[in-house]
């Protein structure tokens, strides 16, 4: 309807010419904010949740908005990062030779000795394996074998020639045949692809090295030493790489033999050796007359149940959320179950009060982490809440050559 009358001049309205609450949400649904040039006082305007819940983020142009604002925001879980960090720890740990160490909430440890280890209740870390167990061989150093073995190791043989007497002497425990005797021989330019010389050592026994006593300067091709748990060599492992045996005879009374160490690193034992040939010829007619083993001895343990225990670290902050990675090998014939026969059981209270990891919270990561050695991701646990966290391996049901669980290292986050 248009003015009656004379129009009085206009005059700007302000804020303070509304009086507090006078405008509902209900009268500003519409409002264009283009159309507000001043300023308007927040008092003046009353806006409920009902009038906001599509706020465009865009429209908040200054200022902060509280984080307990945003109550239904999800919290961040760092545990899988934590994991990672812990996983490189580790591949760091066994790559340098690292004894334990700690990160600022991270403890890592991967056997390289027995500093990070306060409990080994039936279970033993294995030096030359770096690894804990509570089935075990323990070695002494590698010497080679003195005496008559004659009786004790049986030998066969493909593709070469018996000269003199009988195949057992090449083991007798010493070199008198070595002078102008020849006992073991191969035709030259005759490829040894596929000759062999098995060695029954009648129980599992470490061999890390041998000589062979030459009759002859010339050589004799490649060879590859292996061993295995079965007399048909079935599950033959390669021990080191492949070798050249070459002559180191002088004349035809051999005194220095050749020295062949490339499976200086077996720790292993095994009842049946083996030298193969992979290729390659004699260079001249070889007359051979020994073979000696580097041999270490030692002692089997067999503990169907074991207890590891961490040192006890000391953490920044008071903690009730723990989680960790573990290496570990099956090193039977069986597959261990993790949480039936190996439990792992965290606690941020010195050990006052154990979490044990569910079987549902061992995650596997691939690949391998190294040959026969898996990585396994332990879910966070919740925790009593302690500043003194430590980590506990619990072995079941372990049994020589059917269950042997090792555990290879460990790193525990908190």
């Amino acid at each position: 309807m248009p003015y009656i009358g004379k129009q009085p001049t206009k005059i700007p309205l302000t804020s303070d010419d509304i009086a507090d609450g006078a405008i509902s949400s209900a009268d500003i649904a519409d409002l264009d904010a283009a159309k507000l040039t001043g300023t308007v006082n927040n008092a003046r305007i009353s806006l409920d949740a009902a009038e906001i819940p599509n706020l465009d983020a865009a429209k908040i142009t200054s200022g902060d908005i509280a984080l307990a604002r945003l109550g239904n925001a999800p919290a961040t879980d760092l545990t899988p990062v934590r994991q990672d960090i812990a996983m490189l720890a580790l591949y760091n740990a066994v790559s340098d030779n690292r004894a334990a160490y700690n990160l600022p909430f991270s403890f890592i440890d991967q056997f390289e000795d027995d500093t990070g280890l306060t409990t080994q209740t039936d279970v033993d870390r294995v030096t030359s394996g770096e690894y804990v167990a509570s089935v075990y061989s323990t070695l002494t150093t590698p010497a080679y074998i003195t005496g008559d073995r004659r009786s004790r190791i049986t030998v066969t043989q493909s593709g070469w020639t018996i000269a003199q007497g009988t195949i057992t002497h090449i083991l007798d425990g010493t070199i008198s045949e070595v002078s102008g005797t020849a006992i073991l021989g191969t035709a030259y330019g005759v490829d040894n692809a596929g000759d062999y010389f098995n060695f029954d050592f009648g129980s599992a026994v470490n061999v890390s090295e041998f000589k062979w006593y030459r009759n002859a300067t010339t050589t004799i091709g490649a060879w590859q030493f292996s061993g295995s748990a079965n007399a048909d060599h079935s599950s033959s492992v390669n021990l080191g790489s492949t070798f050249t045996l070459g002559g180191t005879a002088s004349g035809a009374h051999p005194g220095i033999p050749q020295v062949v160490t490339e499976m200086s690193a077996n720790t292993d034992t095994y009842r049946y050796y083996r030298i193969t040939g992979t290729g390659g010829s004699s260079t001249g007619n070889n007359w051979d007359s020994e073979i000696e083993f580097k041999e270490a001895t030692g002692s089997s343990v067999a503990n169907a149940t074991g207890t590891l225990i961490s040192d006890t670290q000391t953490s920044p902050t008071a903690t009730t959320k723990m989680s960790g990675v573990i290496l570990y090998k099956d090193n039977g014939s069986g597959a261990s179950t993790l949480g039936t026969h190996l439990k792992i059981y965290l606690s941020a209270n010195g050990g006052s009060n154990w979490t044990e990891v569910a079987a549902e919270d061992f995650g596997a990561v691939t690949p391998l982490f190294s040959t026969g050695v898996k990585m396994v991701r332990l879910a966070e646990q919740t925790v009593t809440s302690g500043t003194t966290p430590v980590m506990k391996a619990v072995w079941a049901s372990q049994a020589s050559g059917t269950l042997e669980t090792q555990l290879h290292g460990w790193a525990m986050n908190y």
